[in-house]
């Protein structure tokens, strides 16, 4: 008979980091940032004051992390949606412009569905951008951070119009901005609408990042 596997420190201390950053996520989109005490966060994660300052020194790094941990799982989807959607748009460099555009709004709706319903997210970000405002230290964090992942998604993109034979006529990090702008813009309404509708299910932004995505590329040779 073997013994279970024994749970070491660093997995443990990994744990009990997720499940504080599990709780900030919902009490920061609740309350929002400035008016989440530390004491509510490590008790809605089960834990005491003293745990929570034992794995971060303060909300602003807690903060941090969040921006950190969220972001890169949304890249990771994004990353997953293009190696799903290239195979698909293969076939397609000498394809009519309706046709692309056909190519591009679905694509546009997979990636939409990959990221769920993003309520939650919307909040929080609201709240990066708001204590980015009032906080020059985090501010210049937030906005480097920003540029690095718009960089990174503007790469993937080129990526995924390559098959389609075209790429951005601007800089593919200013493409990105656009587009996750655009994005932004819609999962705000749909929350001042309060229609329980999701970003992922609204097929007119499907058809309007598609239609931006088409209007900033020209062909590859040009």
């Amino acid at each position: 008979m073997t013994n279970p596997p024994v749970e070491t420190a660093s997995a443990r201390r990994q744990k009990t980091r997720d499940r504080l950053l599990d709780a900030a996520y919902d009490v920061f989109a609740e309350v929002g940032v400035d008016a989440a005490p530390v004491e509510l966060i490590a008790e809605r994660a089960g834990f005491t004051r003293g745990a929570f300052y034992s794995n971060f020194e303060s909300k602003a790094e807690l903060f941090m992390a969040l921006a950190e941990r969220e972001n890169a799982e949304r890249i990771e989807k994004v990353q997953l949606g293009i190696e799903a959607e290239i195979p698909k748009l293969s076939g397609l460099m000498s394809g009519t412009h309706e046709e692309k555009l056909e190519a591009v709004t679905a694509a546009v709706g997979e990636f939409l569905r990959l990221q769920g319903d993003d309520r939650h997210w919307c909040l929080i970000e609201g709240e990066f951008r708001i204590h980015a405002l009032r906080n020059p230290e985090f501010g210049a964090y937030f906005a480097q951070y920003s540029d690095m992942l718009l960089a990174r998604l503007g790469d993937m993109l080129v990526e995924t119009l390559k098959p389609l034979g075209v790429r951005f006529a601007i800089e593919p990090a200013a493409a990105a901005r656009i587009i996750v702008a655009t994005y932004h813009s819609a999962a705000e309404r749909s929350l001042m609408v309060g229609n329980g509708s999701s970003p992922s299910d609204d097929t007119e932004l499907q058809r309007t990042i598609a239609a931006i995505v088409t209007m900033m590329t020209v062909p590859l040779d040009a």
